[in-house]
């Protein structure tokens, strides 16, 4: 009389093919975990970046006058804020420069402490300076970067120019 059920070795190699499969799905999830985080972190980093990168436009455009100090890693613009560009008396020497790791915006260099941070965790892009000008035109240039535990460190490099319209 034969028994109907299965046995310890049918049980055995059925219980190894679903380990692998179970293994080859748990390796799926984690890779594309982490190639979700790394994705969301490279977004993270250039929307960032150019909100930052913006700010610096919308300030750097209607400059009457810049200079580079510091190699690069500071650029002093003169700005108008009340538009008058026939009266010199109402314009504001303001300034953007490299802090460590830090991007700062001074809007009135004559007045201390109204400094803030613009942007953090950047850095130079190769040995490209942050800022550099030629002519009327702005360019500025740096890498911003993240050092996750779990995912390792990302970076994004960040450049544009600005032609400054009233130089």
């Amino acid at each position: 009389m034969k028994e109907k059920g299965f046995t310890l070795t049918e049980l055995m190699v059925a219980a190894g093919i679903m380990l692998i499969i179970l293994g080859v799905a748990a390796s799926a999830q984690l890779i594309s975990q982490r190639l979700w985080k790394a994705g969301f972190t490279q977004i993270t980093l250039q929307s960032t970046g150019r909100i930052a990168l913006d700010k610096i436009m919308k300030n750097l455009r209607p400059a009457t006058g810049a200079t580079i100090f510091d190699n690069g890693d500071r650029i002093r613009f003169v700005a108008d804020p009340n538009r008058t560009y026939s009266d010199v008396s109402d314009d504001v020497t303001c300034e953007y420069y490299i802090s460590g790791t830090d991007i700062i915006y001074d809007p009135n260099t004559a007045v201390s402490g109204n400094e803030a941070t613009l942007l953090r965790n950047v850095s130079k892009e190769s040995s490209i300076p942050f800022f550099q000008i030629s002519g009327n035109l702005a360019v500025i240039t740096f890498k911003v970067y993240r050092n996750d535990a779990l995912y390792g460190a990302h970076w994004s490099s960040m450049t544009t120019s600005v032609s400054m319209r009233n130089m």
